[in-house]
């Protein structure tokens, strides 16, 4: 069964991909030419500072704020994840308060806010036609509605037990 995007996949136990060991995913978009998610729970050891500098962008957030791996499919792609503001048309909206984004023009605009609530993903979680329906069948994963709390979540190394603990009290 298709579950209806956005929601959350949480990895199995069993799922030993090194890319999607523990992980929790915001499944952002899914039809019948694949799915595009972003993993919520990878910090990167490099700094949004880090991340400005290399691509000629002002940045005036905290020090020790992080980019975030959204998945091994091509890293050099920024896609945001927002809490706050107002989305536009080809934003996809999460819930009433964050909504994902790939337009540099935010980017650039939240980069120069101290004050935004984002998370910049460099790279995204990817599947082909059928390929995600057949991971679901092998139980590799367990959908989840979108839960706020989890899309910022202040404890990424433990997303993905808070997550597994929901599933066994639902």
């Amino acid at each position: 069964m298709r579950p209806d995007a956005p929601c959350l996949l949480v990895a199995s136990p069993s799922l030993l991909d090194p890319n999607f060991l523990h992980a929790v995913i915001l499944l952002v978009e899914y039809d019948d030419e694949g799915a595009l998610g972003l993993v919520l729970n990878r910090p990167l050891p490099l700094t949004l500072e880090q991340v400005c500098e290399e691509g000629s962008m002002a940045y005036h957030g905290a020090p020790e704020a992080t980019a975030w791996r959204g998945g091994p499919v091509d890293p050099q792609r920024g896609i945001l994840l927002v809490q706050g503001g107002l989305p536009e048309d080809e934003d996809t909206v999460l819930d009433f308060t964050h909504f994902v984004s790939h337009r540099k023009d935010l980017l650039e605009a939240l980069l120069a806010d101290p004050r935004a609530r984002y998370r910049l993903f460099l790279g995204y979680a990817g599947w082909g036609p059928g390929q995600l329906d057949q991971e679901l069948a092998l139980g590799a994963w367990t959908t989840r509605p979108i839960v706020s709390e989890w899309l910022l979540h202040p404890d990424p190394a433990g997303l993905w037990q808070v997550a597994l603990g929901s599933e066994a009290g639902s």
